[in-house]
């Protein structure tokens, strides 16, 4: 399985000689295979990378010389176990702090096996949150009461238009075989539309439209696609009455109720840099457009507040929910 943190967790048949790799293939079975990218096929080069960590380094040089010298095994095991009792016995365990990244997250190298040692030990301070995805795992639990909940990406191939927001899988995959469900469902005729700061190559792949936006503004624009949609009247009330709460306070804000100030596409072009007329060109296209899918990436919400981006995606996919049939 690769490893590289992209969601993909694709195959790979790795060839070994004499304990060195020769080199590295994917899957060639039946269909659908799980195809590493190249990305993955490259691993025998990040392993043989002759600038990689193979042993403990400790520094000999003031701190940013980057001055280091080979220390064994055994003194680094040492080394981090004396001072980690040390710590713990002269502060207190909650002066310990773990602060796990993924990355690379395997059987054995993973979140558990520290947790247990430093729980063990007596126990220690874990930072809040999820560090790289907090506002979206935010919006999920509050909006729909699980953290994780998404068709899978073989239901693209049931989409008429398909809207790429901050969301570029050409370059970090999302979980396997997504690029080729996208290109499937551009081929069966999908309107494909990214929503991003740059020109990705998903943009330039698969996108029939790219609508770049100010980094950092995009609840503004979903706000205003909201408004244009509640003032055509364009959203499933019926559904939203049926099975969701708060979308009347939700309607009161977006349309100026709450505040006196409307988030019209106006409101937003400043703010986003996207023409209103594109906006509401947009949230026509969206709503009236079935099915459709809002794939919304996470960078968006990698931000101060980053979480009402995401609830903001959420509450526009309900508005239309069922009309996706």
């Amino acid at each position: 399985m690769c490893a590289s943190h992209c969601g993909g967790a694709c195959l790979l048949k790795v060839h070994v000689r004499d304990g060195i790799i020769t080199r590295i293939e994917t899957d060639d079975g039946e269909e659908p295979q799980l195809r590493g990218c190249l990305r993955g096929r490259a691993y025998r080069q990040r392993v043989y990378a002759p600038d990689r960590l193979l042993y403990p380094l400790k520094r000999v040089g003031q701190r940013g010389e980057g001055r280091f010298e080979r220390i064994s095994w055994d003194e680094a095991l040492d080394t981090t176990a004396r001072e980690l009792l040390r710590v713990r016995d002269t502060y207190g365990p909650a002066s310990i702090i773990l602060a796990q990244m993924t990355g690379d997250v395997c059987s054995l190298n993973n979140f558990g096996a520290m947790d247990r040692l430093l729980s063990m030990a007596g126990g220690y301070t874990s930072p809040w949150g999820v560090t790289s995805f907090q506002g979206g795992v935010y919006a999920s639990l509050v909006t729909y009461g699980t953290w994780f909940c998404s068709n899978t990406r073989d239901d693209l191939l049931n989409s008429r238009l398909i809207i790429l927001w901050g969301w570029d899988p050409a370059s970090t995959v999302t979980g396997p075989n997504t690029c080729w469900y996208l290109a499937q469902a551009r081929e069966a005729g999908a309107r494909i539309i990214c929503v991003d700061p740059r020109y990705t190559d998903s943009a330039a792949t698969f996108a029939h439209q790219w609508i770049p936006i100010r980094p950092g503004t995009d609840t503004a624009m979903l706000l205003a696609m909201a408004h244009v949609m509640i003032r055509e009247k364009l959203h499933d009330q019926a559904f939203l009455s049926t099975y969701t709460v708060g979308f009347d306070r939700f309607s009161d804000y977006v349309m100026g109720a709450e505040d006196g100030l409307p988030k019209t596409p106006r409101w937003a072009e400043p703010i986003t840099g996207v023409p209103a007329a594109t906006i509401e060109q947009l949230a026509r296209e969206y709503a009236t457009t079935r099915p459709a899918a809002l794939m919304t990436g996470i960078a968006p919400g990698r931000t101060a507040y980053g979480e009402q981006y995401h609830r903001a995606a959420i509450t526009l996919a309900a508005m239309i929910s069922s009309q996706r049939v």
